[in-house]
């Protein structure tokens, strides 16, 4: 505990010496603080699957995961590959207290967006469950959520409610992820959902089990349409 307060504080430093002038990935100099030009490459380039954002090399408009799978959310969007250079940064924003790193991640998500033909009423976060929130001291999705609402105007609600603590899902193949997540989100208040177009943020996108396990308690309290917006897509692995 003593050494993740530590940890904090040096990140808070690192914010408040160099606020605006480092990548977010990287750490190298980046002249508007966003995303450096060597990390670029790290963006998923075009073309990309029309529900899940995986990266597509043939002429095909879903991947082989969305031609098999019945996604009962609308579409997600990524902006990177998850790589080692990506993950590092997420993780630390994520695991390691870097809580500044969330108004540069928001920015990222929110230059992704603006080139999105989506029109949505409510923003929320995949939800932590607050044993996971007190280890960390906050739910990251969340602080990227507020900060990207901050930024789009958008309205902002901790409408989801993680009801149990799981097993990390990175540590899982696709049907343990699945089964996983079951019986595990809640809606808080059903009457901010009903026949509205819900974004869901969140910081990887991996089968897409936890945006379906999210939209099927949305789509039950009667939301109309459900897109995920995430900082990273991992490839899928055949």
């Amino acid at each position: 505990m003593k050494l993740l307060k530590l940890t904090n504080l040096i990140n808070l430093g690192e914010d408040v010496l160099f606020p605006s002038c480092y990548c977010p990935v990287c750490n190298n100099e980046s002249l508007d603080g966003n995303i450096c030009n060597s990390c670029k490459q790290y963006y998923i380039k075009p073309k990309y699957c029309k529900i899940c954002g995986e990266h597509l090399e043939d002429n095909c408009d879903v991947c082989v995961e969305c031609k098999d799978v019945n996604r009962i959310f609308t579409q997600n969007s990524s902006v990177f590959n998850y790589n080692k250079q990506t993950s590092g940064a997420i993780l630390k924003f994520k695991n390691n207290g870097a809580k500044y790193l969330a108004k540069k991640f928001a920015k990222i998500l929110y230059d992704k967006y603006v080139t999105l033909n989506w029109d949505v009423d409510l923003v929320c976060p995949v939800p932590s469950h607050i044993t996971s929130i007190k280890k960390r001291g906050y739910n990251h999705a969340a602080e990227i959520a507020k900060e990207f609402c901050s930024l789009t105007g958008k309205v902002y609600s901790d409408i989801l409610l993680k009801n149990k603590q799981t097993p990390q899902q990175k540590d899982l193949g696709r049907e343990a992820r699945l089964k996983n997540l079951v019986d595990t989100f809640e809606i808080i208040d059903k009457w901010l959902v009903k026949n509205r177009t819900i974004l869901v943020i969140d910081d990887v996108f991996t089968t897409g089990s936890t945006l379906s396990a999210c939209a099927k308690v949305l789509k039950n309290a009667g939301a109309k349409n459900i897109y995920g917006l995430t900082l990273a897509k991992s490839p899928i692995k055949i």
